[in-house]
This record gives C-alpha cells, structure tokens and sequence, in this order.
C-alpha cells in the first residue's frame, strides 16, 4: 500500500505539467522558427519597396562590410529582410530588378580590380562567392538565381563572370548550388570545374565534370591557368542531411590563403557523424576564411571546429525558398551572436578586402597551439584595405 501510494505522489508532478494549458499562440508569428526575427509582411506598396531600396543601397555603399559594423549597416540588412520576406516578393519586378542590379555591378567590380595583396571576396547571390589573390580567382557555387522569370541575371553576366574566375567549385546537385548553364562557360573556357562525384551522372557534361577524392586527409592538387598556377584542395565528405552528398571543399592558394565553403552541409551531430572530422580542419589547417551556409548545424560548432580567422556567411534570402526557410540576415546575427571569431554579414553583390597579419608556416599548417589560443584576440583581427 504504502508504494502505491509513493507511486501515486511521485506521479502528481507530472501529471499536474501534463494538466497545464499550451502556451498561449503568438498571432505575430507564422512559423516557429521565425520567433527570433520580426514578422514578414504579407505584401507591401511598390512605393514603400522602392524606398526601401534606395536607402538600403546608399547605406551599404556608405558603410562597407567590415570587422566593426556601423549600427545602421545592420538597420539596412534588417530593412532588406523585410522586403525579401514578403511572400510574393520573387515575383515582384522591384525585387529582380534590385537582384540583377546587385549582381550586375559585382560582375563589373570584380572586371575592374585587381588584387595586389591578400583576399578580395565578393558575395554573388545565395552560396556564390568569388575569391581573388594577386595569382588567383576562385569561384564557389555560382548561380543565375532563381527560376522565376526576372529573378535571374543575364547569361551575358554569366558569361563575363566566367571569364573573370580560373576554377568552378560546385559543393552539391541542388539548384541554388548547381547550375548546368554556369557549368557549362566554365568548360567551354576550358577552366575545371570541381563537383561531387555523381554530380549529373548519365549526362554528356558530367563527364567533363573533375571529382576529387572525398577525403579528410588527402591535399589534392589542381592545376589551373593552364597548369601555371596550381590549388591545394581537400574535398572533405560532407552530407545536407542523410542522403546528399556535399563536398565541403578547402581551397589553398598559390600564396598561402586557405578558404573553406561549405555548402549546405547540414545534419546529425553525434559521434561517427561528420562533426568528427569537422573537429579536426582547423588543427590541420589554417584557415583564413569559412565561407558556411547561415543555418548549417550548430554553426558555432563548426566554427570552433574549422577555426578561421574570418567568418563570412552565404544562403540568406534564397528567393527559391518559401518563407519559413527564406534565412534572413537577422538569423544570421542571432545564431553567430557572442562568436569569439570575427565575423562579417554581406548583401548580394557586396565585397570585402582580408589581409592576414601574421606568419603561417611554409607547408600552410597552423601555428603552434600557443599562437593558436591568441589568434582572435582584437589586435590579432585580419586587416581591412
């Protein structure tokens, strides 16, 4: 009697938690992975969109990404949040006019500069980036956009693009990732394209295609210009979720550079997944730059993990996505919100200037755990030119 009874009470918490009402809905709130960010608008007047572009433009030309952010840099981000999360905001002639524009421009400063020391790296649209030393030009997941009509840049672009870049990494098969158009101005420049094998299997263009061995130990060499300069890769063996193959691919430069793009690599994070080997980049390695994807898993992790010197992050506002999975800058501030490691938030089309201050050892490895513990100490940060 006396252990039913103890039975009876140990009972009563958890049926008096199982009694209480569910939290109260939120109205604001149409999803709920969107409790951190303010409300997206149904829709919104053409006047106030144009408005909105214009002052958000004059503000990031004002204030260009850098290591401290003016505040009101990040107000424009947010604003444009606000504008890209309307629902209907893809099909809105503003908005692909806004794009291409960003886009456009881009292309046209990245024809006009060249890099006389360090990084120069332009964010396109999504994932897409381009990175330029003084010897070379690399370019990670480059798309036109979106399917929808407008919200795509002109093949002419894409063909000046091309001809501006000495390699193509593509990290995965999805659109926004992946696109056979952009693939295919690569190889009819007879520039090398770097994809997971399996990339468009059965297909005339895979076979032109280069599958570097997925590896988490081996440094494979690329030769481009024609063999006059030549990369240092590692094609880490990454996944979005269970099934996707993704290369996370680690790129060293002729001077040294090291850049790691990840594309979406995403999923479990217990022991025997891919955080094992994740762990190990940044002991390995020295990292300049991790180019992640805004919502991969436990991007801190990763961070800690890949150790860079600078984070810069792609795939917020993806117009192909719907609302709910639209990321938004403000996601980006939240999940990167107390990082020890520098850290900078670009709008498509931006670009930003990294100069390492410190010596790395002559085979590209790490310096001494010593250097190591100070390297994202304030007077340690990369510079800006």
């Amino acid at each position: 009697m006396m252990l039913k009874s103890l039975a009876v009470v140990a009972l009563l918490p958890a049926m008096a938690a199982w009694a209480q009402p569910a939290p109260a809905a939120k109205p604001y709130l149409s999803f709920p992975r969107r409790a951190l960010t303010a409300p997206e608008l149904r829709d919104a007047p053409d006047e106030w969109i144009d408005r909105s572009f214009q002052w958000a433009s004059d503000i990031l030309n004002e204030y260009a990404p850098d290591l401290i952010e003016h505040p009101v840099r990040r107000a424009a981000l947010i604003r444009l949040d606000d504008v890209l999360h309307i629902e209907s905001a893809p099909k809105k002639p503003l908005v692909q006019a806004f794009y291409r524009a960003r886009i456009e421009r881009a292309v046209k400063d990245i024809e006009n500069t060249r890099v006389a020391s360090g990084l120069r790296i332009w964010k396109l649209y999504n994932h897409g980036f381009l990175v330029r030393t003084p010897s070379v030009s690399v370019a990670f997941d480059i798309v036109p956009g979106t399917r929808e009509p407008g919200l795509a840049v002109d093949r002419q672009v894409l063909e000046r693009l091309a001809d501006q870049a000495d390699a193509l990494f593509v990290s995965h098969l999805h659109g926004d990732h992946a696109s056979p158009e952009v693939v295919q101005l690569f190889l009819d420049r007879r520039k090398p394209v770097i994809a997971p094998e399996g990339l468009w299997a059965g297909q005339e263009i895979a076979s032109r295609l280069t599958f570097p061995k997925r590896s988490v130990t081996t440094v494979q060499a690329l030769p481009i210009q024609n063999g006059r300069q030549t990369l240092k890769v590692v094609a880490y063996p990454g996944h979005q979720g269970p099934s996707v193959t993704n290369n996370v691919h680690l790129v060293t430069t002729p001077e040294g550079f090291t850049v790691v793009q990840t594309g979406d690599q995403s999923g479990p994070e217990g022991p025997g997944s891919d955080f094992d080997w994740i762990a190990q980049i940044g002991a390995n390695h020295h990292v300049d730059v991790l180019l992640p994807n805004c919502w991969t898993t436990d991007i801190g992790r990763v961070a800690r993990g890949v150790n860079p010197e600078l984070i810069i992050t792609g795939h917020e506002n993806e117009m192909a996505h719907t609302v709910d999975h639209r990321e938004d800058y403000t996601q980006t501030y939240n999940h990167l919100h107390g990082s020890r490691y520098p850290f900078i938030v670009m709008a498509w089309g931006e670009t930003y200037h990294y100069g390492r201050l410190k010596k790395v050892s002559s085979d590209g490895s790490s310096p001494s755990p010593g250097a190591e513990s100070s390297r994202h100490l304030p007077s340690r940060r990369p510079a800006v030119q």
